[in-house]
């Protein structure tokens, strides 16, 4: 999975599952295979409370990712446009 498919997936679960909640209360931002995300909880890009042994886990963003990724995001596209730029 790419970066930037990462981001736009975090994008597009806030569009479309969290539209009324503020960034930093959403407590299921993404999931996603360690190995996908691994390079980005080492560099503090991501957090999660679970461990490398669930494989697949739950993650949200730090500030910095919020405003300078994802956010930015969210006000250039349409859910479906960020649907497209996630893969789906």
């Amino acid at each position: 999975m790419k970066v930037s498919q990462i981001w736009a997936e975090m994008a597009r679960r806030k569009v479309r599952f969290h539209p009324d909640e503020e960034w930093d209360e959403i407590g299921l931002w993404g999931l996603f295979y360690w190995r996908d995300v691994k390079r980005q909880l080492d560099r503090g890009e991501l957090v999660t409370h679970m461990k490398k042994e669930n494989r697949i886990i739950w993650v949200w963003p730090s500030e910095k990712v919020w405003l300078e990724r994802i956010k930015p995001l969210i006000e250039k596209h349409t859910l479906a446009e960020l649907d497209e730029l996630a893969g789906w």
